[in-house]
C-alpha cells in the first residue's frame, strides 16, 4: 500500500567516491609504491596519477612520453581493470555492512539509498561520517562521500564533501560547468556521444548545467535525442524523482546450478558469460532494456553473496566486464569468502527494467501501481504485435483537439514537441471530444431548405444546421474560427462547430470542422 497516495518523493543517494582509484588499488596489492609518485597508463595515454604526480604537473589523459618528462621519477603501472574491481570489492563489503543495498557505478564509487540509513544515524551528515570512518579504519582507504537528489547531483556531491539538502539539488548543480555531466558516464559506452553532445552545447553557448536545464524540453528531444534527454534529466536534478508502488514480480532472471561447485575465477565467468547471454536474450525478446544488473551467488556453506552495479550507458560488454570483476572479487577472497570457496549457484537479474530505448518511459505519467500494470500490458501487446502495434498518447499544445494529441510508438520518447504551458489565442474551448475517429469522417451538414450549410469569406454560417446526415439537430454552438500561418503561401483556415443531434432517441454532442468547404466529423463528446 502507497502511504500518502502517488505524490513523487526525492530519491536520496549517497555516494563513495575514491579519487585517483585505479593509482590506489595499483598501491594496494603492491604494484606500485605508496611513497613515490605513481601513474596508471595504458599503451598510449595516463589514465590516473597520484597526487604527487599531480603536483609535477602530469594529468589525466596524456600521452605516457609526455607525462615521464613532466615526472620521470614516477612509477608507471599498466592499467588493469580486473585489479581495480578485485580491490573495491573489499570498500563495497565495508559500505554493505553499513546500509543493506550497495550500487557499484565503476571501481572507485559506489552509491547507496540515504534515507533509511540516515534516519538509523540521526542523520546524512552522521551517516556520510560513519561511511567515510569505517571505510578508513577497515581498509585504511581515504574517501570522499556525498549526499543529494539524485544520481549526478550526489556523485558532484561526494567530490565536494557534501550533504546538498533535500530538495535543492537542481539549485547546486546551476552554477556547475556543463563538463560535470561527465563524471556520471566516465568509462561507459555511451562517453563517446556524451562529448559530443557536450562540445555541440559549448558552440551553442551552453556553459553550466543550469543553462541545459533551462532550455524546453521538446527543443531538446528535437536536437540532441535519447542522450540529450537524459544530460538534460540529470542537470535538473529530476532522476530523482520516483514514485512509490507495488513491487512488480520478478521477470527476467538467469540462474547456473553448478555441478560440480565452481571453484575458479575462469569456472564462474564461462557461466556468468552464459547467463549474461541468456539475460540479454530474454530481454530483447520482449524488447526491454534495464538500468541495474543484480549478481548473486551461494557458496557450498549457504552463504549468500550479492551486489548490484548500475548500467548508466554499459553496453552488452561492459556488463560482461562487471560481472566478471565481481566473480574475481568473491572467488579471489574478498567478502570473507575463503579462496578455496565454491560457487554452487549463480544468478543474475536485471532491475529498473523499462521499454528499450525509453529510459523509464510511461504510458500516463507515473501514477503508481495502475501506471505499472498499464505498463506491463503495453509492454506485452507491444511484443506480439512488433513495431508499430502500440502507441502511446502525449498531449501537447495546440489550437485544435486533433493537433494536441501526439501519438508516439511504445518506446519512443514522450516529451511533447509543443509546448503545453503556452498561449495558444484561437483554441477550440475545452473540453476535447472524449472519442475522436484515426481519420476526420465526411458529413453532411444542411440548413431549414436542405442545402449544405456554407461558411463565408468572413467564417460566418450561410443558416443555422437543421440536420446532421439527416439526423436532426436540436442545438449548436460555435463557430469556432482558427486561422494558422496566415503569413505564408499555404494558410489554414478552419472552422469548428458543435452540435447536439438526436440519433435513436438519445442525444449526441459531436465537434465538426470545416475546411475547404467541407465538413467533417472531428470527435464526439461524453
Amino acid at each position: 500500500m502507497n502511504s500518502g497516495g502517488d505524490k513523487p518523493t526525492a530519491r536520496r543517494l549517497a555516494a563513495v567516491w575514491i579519487p585517483d582509484w585505479p593509482v590506489v588499488a595499483a598501491i594496494a596489492v603492491g604494484a606500485a609504491p605508496a611513497a613515490e609518485p605513481v601513474m596508471v597508463a595504458d599503451a598510449h595515454r595516463v589514465k590516473a596519477v597520484s597526487a604527487s604526480a599531480r603536483a609535477a604537473g602530469v594529468r589525466r589523459g596524456m600521452k605516457r612520453r609526455a607525462a615521464m618528462s613532466l615526472c620521470p621519477n614516477a612509477v608507471m603501472v599498466t592499467a588493469d581493470r580486473m585489479r581495480d574491481a578485485r580491490a573495491f570489492e573489499d570498500l563495497a563489503v565495508v559500505v554493505h555492512s553499513l546500509v543493506p543495498s550497495v550500487e557499484l557505478l565503476r571501481p572507485g564509487l559506489m552509491l547507496c539509498p540515504a534515507i533509511g540509513a540516515s534516519r538509523y544515524y540521526g542523520s546524512e551528515e552522521a551517516f556520510t561520517e560513519q561511511l567515510l570512518t569505517e571505510v578508513a579504519a577497515q581498509t585504511g582507504t581515504e574517501a570522499w562521500a556525498g549526499v543529494a537528489d539524485g544520481l549526478l547531483a550526489a556523485i558532484l556531491a561526494a567530490r565536494d564533501g557534501r550533504v546538498v539538502p533535500l530538495g535543492e539539488s537542481k539549485e547546486y548543480l546551476a552554477p556547475r560547468p556543463l563538463r560535470d555531466l561527465g563524471v556520471a558516464l566516465r568509462g561507459t559506452a555511451n562517453g563517446e556521444n556524451l562529448d559530443v553532445l557536450m562540445d555541440l552545447l559549448f558552440r551553442l553557448g551552453i556553459r553550466t548545467l543550469g543553462d541545459l536545464a533551462d532550455l524546453p524540453a521538446h527543443n531538446v528531444t528535437e536536437r540532441f535525442g535519447p542522450v540529450g534527454i537524459w544530460a538534460q534529466r540529470l542537470a535538473r536534478a529530476e532522476d530523482a524523482q520516483t514514485v512509490p508502488g507495488h513491487q512488480l514480480p520478478k521477470q527476467f532472471v538467469s540462474v547456473w546450478e553448478a555441478d560440480p561447485p565452481m571453484t575458479t575465477v575462469e569456472q564462474a565467468i564461462m557461466a556468468a558469460r552464459r547467463l549474461a547471454e541468456d539475460l540479454h536474450v530474454k530481454l530483447v525478446t520482449n524488447g526491454q532494456g534495464y538500468d541495474r544488473l543484480r549478481v548473486s551467488a551461494i557458496t557450498e556453506t549457504g552463504e549468500q553473496l550479492e551486489r548490484t552495479w548500475r548500467l548508466e550507458g554499459v553496453d552488452a560488454a561492459g556488463v560482461q566486464d562487471r560481472v566478471r570483476w565481481q566473480l574475481d572479487g568473491w572467488l579471489t577472497g574478498r567478502s570473507g569468502l575463503l579462496p578455496s570457496g565454491a560457487l554452487v549457484r549463480l544468478s543474475l537479474e536485471a532491475e529498473e527494467v523499462h521499454p528499450a530505448g525509453a529510459g523509464s518511459a510511461r504510458l500516463w505519467g507515473t501514477s503508481g501501481y495502475a501506471a505499472a500494470r498499464a505498463v506491463r500490458g503495453a509492454e506485452r501487446i507491444h511484443t506480439m504485435l512488433g513495431g508499430g502495434g502500440v502507441y502511446q498518447p502525449v498531449v501537447q499544445g495546440g489550437r485544435e483537439p486533433r493537433g494536441r494529441i501526439r501519438l508516439v510508438e511504445w518506446g519512443e520518447d514522450t516529451i511533447p514537441l509543443r509546448p503545453v504551458d503556452r498561449p495558444w489565442p484561437g483554441a477550440v474551448p475545452e473540453p476535447a471530444p472524449s472519442l475522436m475517429p484515426p481519420e476526420p469522417v465526411p458529413v453532411e451538414l444542411t440548413d431549414l431548405a436542405g442545402q449544405p450549410v456554407k461558411v463565408g469569406a468572413s467564417l460566418e454560417l450561410s443558416a443555422g444546421p437543421v440536420n446532421l446526415n439527416k439526423a436532426p439537430v436540436k442545438g449548436w454552438a460555435g463557430p469556432w474560427p482558427v486561422v494558422e500561418r496566415w503569413w505564408g503561401t499555404t494558410p489554414k483556415r478552419m472552422v469548428y462547430l458543435q452540435v447536439q443531434v438526436e440519433r435513436s432517441g438519445k442525444e449526441e454532442t459531436t465537434l465538426l470542422a470545416c475546411e475547404s468547404g467541407q465538413w467533417r466529423l472531428e470527435g464526439v463528446y461524453d
